[in-house]
């Protein structure tokens, strides 16, 4: 990008000398398209620079449209070089002359870098994935941890679908939010850490590649799906992978990993209020699985206040013990020992929400690089509650 930013400071000084005493039929259009080179596909928001004879001084700038075109008037001279350049892509260029119509024509064939094209379209989670239950004007950021740059930004998006280009080496996040739907994050590493492709939170569906997996498979085109769940009083999810020793409540190591994400979660909806239940099955008697179960959530709550930065106000645990089984598992039932663990569960229950989110006018970048945002944001909150009781009385 700072390459790009000095090509243009250095045509804005230029072009002055270049045009000046030029008469109008000294100037010619350029004009072209911009492709992907092995599919073909047109691609849009790729940066063109016409360059002069001896081609050094830039001429002229564009931008490709949606369709991969470009064009742009620019002095006459004996020659040009055009070059494109698209993040995600190599640069490639070509020499060109005025035709006999008076135009110059080019068409640039860009190769991509290592790297994957996602597809992805949004959904309303409670539905089956079909075009009646995609989910338009949403917000959808995504920012590269490793360059510390959001590198797309659609505000009220339209569609319900988009795509980008997560290019090799790097660790991206997405955000997508919507009103009356949980803010939903993504992770995507492209071979970062042993990672050749990991993707945390998106259902990718089979490659169907376009093209076909390319360069020993080191570039492709996937499908992937984003799911939002809409805010419901009550709603219930279930956090897997929270296990405890037996008759033990203490977090192990692999559970405060897990925690953490779920602390991420939190604090990507701090306008939302939780309770986090923890569930046994029906082995033991009624009053141990109760307390057994109230300790294990209570310390799952601590942790994430005390290690995560959790508001204690936004989350409440609570032990269910058996009282809640999901199957016939009751006392007294033969089961299976995979039917028993279904009942040892650990849920996620929405009890409350703000009107607005405070996150709403917060980028994705600030979101991520303020590690103080979520502590002034509640305590914003808490001013704002108490001054609304102070208003009352």
């Amino acid at each position: 990008m700072c390459r790009n930013k000095n090509l243009v400071l250095l045509a804005a000084l230029a072009l002055p000398f270049l045009s000046a005493g030029q008469k109008k039929e000294q100037t010619v259009i350029a004009e072209g398209f911009v492709v992907d080179r092995v599919s073909g596909a047109p691609l849009d928001q790729a940066l063109v620079t016409v360059y002069d004879d001896v081609m050094i001084v830039p001429l002229a700038f564009a931008t490709t449209d949606e369709d991969g075109s470009f064009s742009v008037d620019v002095p006459k001279v004996e020659r040009y070089k055009i070059l494109a350049d698209r993040q995600t892509f190599f640069e490639n260029e070509v020499v060109a002359t005025v035709n006999e119509k008076g135009f110059v024509k080019a068409k640039l064939g860009l190769e991509r870098k290592p790297g994957y094209v996602f597809d992805i379209t949004l959904f309303d989670k409670a539905y089956e994935h079909n075009p009646i239950n995609t989910l338009r004007d949403c917000k959808v950021e995504i920012y590269n941890n490793t360059t510390k740059q959001q590198e797309l930004t659609l505000e009220k998006w339209p569609k319900a679908t988009f795509n980008f280009s997560f290019a090799e080496g790097n660790h991206y996040t997405i955000l997508v939010r919507k009103p009356g739907y949980l803010n939903h994050r993504v992770e995507v590493y492209v071979n970062v850490n042993g990672c050749i492709l990991c993707v945390d939170g998106m259902g990718v569906k089979e490659p169907d590649v376009v093209p076909l997996m390319t360069h020993g498979n080191e570039v492709g085109y996937f499908l992937g799906a984003i799911d939002l769940d809409s805010l419901q009083l009550g709603k219930r999810f279930e956090f897997k992978n929270l296990y405890y020793d037996f008759n033990k409540w203490d977090i192990r190591p692999e559970a405060a990993k897990n925690l953490d994400k779920l602390a991420t979660f939190l604090k990507d909806n701090p306008g939302l209020r939780f309770e986090l239940g923890s569930h046994t099955d029906s082995r033991g008697s009624d009053p141990y699985n109760l307390t057994l179960s109230d300790k294990r959530a209570k310390s799952a709550v601590d942790y994430m206040v005390a290690n995560c930065g959790v508001d204690p106000e936004a989350i409440t645990s609570k032990g269910y013990g058996e009282t809640q089984l999901i199957n016939k598992c009751d006392d007294g039932m033969a089961c299976s020992e995979y039917e028993h663990q279904l009942n040892r569960r650990t849920e996620i229950k929405i009890t409350g929400w703000n009107d607005r989110d405070p996150l709403w006018d917060r980028s994705l970048k600030e979101i991520i690089e303020d590690k103080n945002l979520y502590k002034k944001i509640i305590e914003q909150e808490k001013r704002q509650k108490q001054k609304a009781l102070t208003s009352r009385k």
